[in-house]
């Protein structure tokens, strides 16, 4: 019977954990609902912000436009603008074709260079692989012919046996 009420205790004890538990988990869940709510209307309140600026613009724009309408005349400082614009757009504009040639043409030169170059590069590997393959036969034929590897001929020509060399690794 003990064992039974202190199983039951334990059985208690872990249900008021799990409830904890599950108040703490709610209430990180509210605020976290909370705060997704204070962000929302945050961003609400931004975009009903930008819509009066807009709203506001466009009467602007509006009130301009029935004032052309009605009178036939444009706003001179509107005009200005737009001129002081498209003089400034076609600066830039001739500027940048300017330097779209200069690039072009520079662009075209290292092309040039860079084929040049590869060209070279081609003629220099055939005339290493040309000097290579004389340098194999030359080898063979010396073999042949005094039955000594290029390295030993040298090397007699020199004065020199490989016992010198041999006296320093002793």
């Amino acid at each position: 019977m003990e064992e039974l009420r202190s199983e039951n205790d334990y059985l208690k004890d872990e249900l008021d954990e799990l409830r904890a538990e599950m108040e703490e988990m709610r209430d990180s869940y509210l605020e976290e609902d909370v705060y997704q709510l204070q962000e929302l209307r945050r961003e609400l309140d931004r975009a009903n912000k930008n819509c009066r600026i807009l709203q506001y613009r466009l009467r602007k724009a509006e009130q301009k436009s029935l004032k052309v309408a009605e009178t036939g005349q444009v706003d001179g400082e509107l005009i200005r603008s737009l001129e002081q614009d498209l003089k400034v757009a076609k600066d830039v504009s001739v500027r940048l074709h300017h330097e779209l040639e200069t690039v072009e043409e520079k662009r075209a030169k290292a092309e040039d260079e860079n084929e040049a170059l590869r060209q070279q590069m081609i003629e220099v590997e055939i005339s290493k692989q040309a000097l290579q393959n004389e340098l194999e036969r030359l080898k063979e034929v010396i073999r042949k012919c005094t039955g000594i590897s290029p390295l030993g001929l040298i090397m007699r020509k020199l004065g020199l046996r490989m016992s010198h060399y041999h006296c320093g690794l002793k």
